[in-house]
């Protein structure tokens, strides 16, 4: 007879899940510029984004506690406000040094790129408990999502939209908890496998011109030229399939131990710093040089350098020296102090690891 997964068991399938998904965020993030150039490559970046942020959000939330107090608070100051104020500055004055001016993201009054989702991470952390009082969270954060997508004003502005968009996965993480993904049951195997192999075969078959701004959650409806009922139906549609494809996947990843625990330890590092990395390769012309390669061997060297890029970011000197130079300065700047110079009473409980902020407040 086999034995229950252990706790250490359980966190190791976690963060070896969180290390592919970050990797597909790379990976997703590299190629995006060029998927119109490429039907095989336009279906893969389509089968990644139909569930690997609706599934981080929700991995987020199974992590997430709805009690608040003030160790939580500074954990959240160091471990989500901190990098997201800290790399807003880096990318703004990387984009002012490139261009002579701030991003398209400082003039939409937006998070940077990738950062939204810590601020999205941020403003759920914050609402969770409330949310967690409510009789039926899930559905009041999708119906809020629903109506908010009429607004001619959702869009990028202080990444809402999204935050509103995701919500509804953090909750549902948060309801479901982790318990269910480390189970082996050979039907529910079987059932994952399918869904994800159906998936991933019809991301090829869907139309040229099926609109995948769909999948950003930053576009309103009128954007998307479907404010209508069938507009919010279609959403409906987009959340299930999602949620569906996205469990599945985790479920598939869970049952096997990926080695990728370090990494997926260490996936905020990842996902603050791979911008960087991809700004670097677009500016010196290496991506365009790849993407003129033939398309079999521009997939492949796109996943091998996503790999690297993951592999130097989530590296542990990486993270030393992120953690020395940019997180722990930034986090005593926002951390309240009192006049001897150490942290007040109320806060001074031992701030939880940057890396953490991806799955525990």
């Amino acid at each position: 007879m086999s034995s229950s997964p252990t706790l250490s068991d359980r966190n190791s399938s976690i963060d070896n899940i969180k290390a592919v998904l970050i990797f597909l965020v790379v990976f997703g993030h590299l190629i995006e510029i060029y998927v119109g150039e490429d039907h095989v490559l336009r279906s893969i970046w389509i089968f990644v984004y139909a569930f690997h942020m609706p599934m981080f959000a929700l991995m987020s939330g199974m992590f997430s506690k709805a009690q608040w107090n003030e160790k939580s608070a500074s954990q959240l100051i160091s471990g989500v406000l901190a990098p997201l104020l800290a790399f807003e500055i880096i990318y703004e004055l990387t984009e002012f040094a490139l261009r002579g001016s701030v991003s398209v993201y400082a003039n939409l009054v937006a998070p940077y790129w990738m950062l939204w989702y810590l601020l999205s991470l941020l403003c759920w952390r914050l609402l969770l408990p409330l949310f967690a009082r409510i009789q039926f969270p899930v559905m009041l954060a999708l119906a809020l999502s629903l109506v908010g997508s009429y607004s001619e004003h959702a869009g990028y502005f202080l990444g809402a939209s999204r935050t509103l968009v995701f919500f509804p996965y953090f909750l549902l993480g948060w309801q479901l908890g982790h318990r269910g993904l480390s189970d082996k049951k050979k039907g529910k195997l079987i059932f994952s496998a399918i869904v994800v192999m159906a998936a991933f075969i019809g991301s090829f078959m869907l139309q040229s011109d099926f609109d995948y701004r769909w999948f950003y959650g930053s576009y309103s409806l009128h954007r998307l030229e479907m404010a209508t009922l069938a507009g919010s139906a279609y959403q409906l549609l987009q959340y299930a399939v999602s949620t569906v494809i996205g469990l599945s996947v985790l479920y598939l990843l869970a049952q096997k131990n990926l080695r990728l625990s370090g990494i997926g330890q260490r996936s905020i590092y990842v996902l603050v710093w791979h911008g960087m990395a991809l700004i670097i390769l677009q500016e010196t012309g290496v991506l365009r040089h790849i993407f003129k390669l033939d398309n079999g061997l521009a997939l492949l060297i796109s996943a091998l350098v996503s790999m690297a890029i993951v592999w130097l970011c989530a590296h542990e000197k990486c993270e030393a020296l992120t953690k020395r130079f940019i997180l722990n300065p930034m986090s005593w700047l926002l951390t309240a102090q009192n006049n001897s110079g150490k942290l007040a009473p109320e806060t001074a409980a031992t701030p939880e690891p940057a890396e953490k902020a991806l799955q525990e407040p």
